[in-house]
């Protein structure tokens, strides 16, 4: 399953993304070489036009990842992404680990042949993008919750925590892994007294800073105002809550004309504070479209709010329109599957669900206070698909034990 996903990932580099990255990938490629060259963490745009300027758009994971290969004289796009495709790779063998905990061997093959051809997993590995490095680390932390909750031991606790922190460094709103998953994990697991969940969880959440300090410290360090994950937040908020958002062909979605009229040029934390209250402005202005907005954002995420329009959205952000089509078409057939998965498992009742949930939980609410793009979903794919494992595994046992109807069963024929 490992090497057909790999195969999978180097054909999709080699043969359809042979283009100049941009947008956010261009930020990550270039800010990757501009690292390597002693540069620092600057925007590679303003600096492309003569600028230098602190930036912390992202957390800083992925970059990192991709300043390895540049360090070794590997900077180009496409080294980028058989880079990304390597560690995409490591998805699929934390999936089966994942499926083969919750629901055996079967359900465990199931998943990780899924999510070895599942689009929605390993188109991200050519678009170089961070969502790569946030399905792994997400995954992994579901993994290390279920370990956790089989035997919480600090080292297990720890784990999960320290995980929890580098996957916000690849994606920010990921850190509500640790009240989502660390802290339930820890509180409800069985086998612990009071004054033993709270040390673990302590050493958990400990980690877990440990981990972010040193980038959270630097971007102290080096803006005019605090900035912890991100500069970008406000931005966001800012470009999903203006007049072209919330009514209109646009609406739920992100538009950059919401944006403009700052300097780029000048501290980011200076622009995010102008895009605060650009944002709150309007939403308080606004609030009597805030429930119509919300669920375009859900109906965006979800693929059933204008879908064709989503498509061109996903085209828009560098996905071929076959490609587009073809991963909303089994967006759909994993989704149904992973349903009726979540009803599998609660029919058992061997095992915790919540873990599996919590990544479309947190995606659900990215997305309700920002905007709604199928990237968003990329860090809950891998949950969704081994769902849908389970619900195939739990068919094929069905099947199994009753087999096929045998010919001319049920009927009568005279001899």
């Amino acid at each position: 399953m490992t090497f057909a996903g790999l195969a999978v990932r180097l054909v999709y580099v080699l043969i359809r993304r042979n283009h100049e990255p941009a947008g956010d990938s261009f930020f990550y490629h270039a800010a990757a070489n501009l690292l390597v060259d002693g540069k620092g963490f600057i925007g590679p745009l303003p600096y492309a036009l003569g600028a230098t300027v602190e930036a912390a758009d992202h957390p800083p994971l992925y970059l990192l990842f991709l300043s390895i290969p540049s360090a070794l004289g590997f900077g180009t796009p496409v080294s980028h992404m058989l880079w990304s495709a390597l560690l995409g790779t490591a998805t699929i063998v934390v999936v089966g680990l994942i499926g083969r905990r919750v629901a055996g061997d079967r359900a465990g093959l199931l998943a990780a042949g899924l999510v070895a051809v599942y689009p929605n997993v390993w188109v991200w590995d050519g678009a170089l993008l961070s969502e790569t490095s946030s399905i792994v680390l997400a995954t992994t932390a579901v993994l290390l919750a279920y370990r956790a909750w089989d035997r919480p031991s600090p080292a297990r606790v720890v784990a999960l925590g320290a995980v929890s922190g580098l996957a916000a460094l690849a994606r920010p709103e990921l850190i509500l892994l640790v009240p989502a998953l660390l802290t339930p994990v820890v509180l409800l697991a069985p086998g612990l007294d009071r004054a033993a969940r709270l040390r673990r969880l302590g050493a958990g959440v400990l980690a877990t800073i440990v981990v972010l300090a040193p980038w959270v410290g630097f971007n102290l360090t080096r803006f005019e105002h605090p900035v912890f994950l991100s500069s970008q937040f406000e931005a966001t908020l800012a470009g999903a809550n203006c007049r072209d958002t919330y009514e209109g062909s646009a609406i739920g979605y992100l538009t950059v004309t919401c944006v403009r009229n700052v300097d780029f040029d000048e501290d980011q934390s200076v622009n995010a504070i102008v895009f605060r209250k650009r944002s709150t402005r309007f939403i308080r202005d606004n609030l009597g479209r805030v429930p119509v907005v919300v669920a375009a954002r859900l109906g965006r995420v979800l693929g059933v709010y204008r879908p064709a329009q989503q498509i061109e959205l996903d085209q828009f952000e560098g996905r071929e329109r076959g490609l587009a089509i073809i991963a909303a078409i089994s967006f759909y057939l994993v989704a149904i599957g992973a349903v009726i998965g979540v009803v599998v498992l609660r029919r058992r009742g061997s095992r915790p669900i919540f873990p599996m949930v919590v990544l479309p939980g947190i995606v659900l609410f990215t997305v309700l206070i920002t905007y709604g793009t199928t990237r968003f979903r990329a860090s809950a794919e891998t949950s969704l698909a081994i769902l849908a494992a389970v619900a195939l595994a739990a068919g094929w046992d069905r099947f199994r034990q009753t087999g096929p109807v045998e010919a001319g069963e049920g009927t009568h024929r005279d001899d």
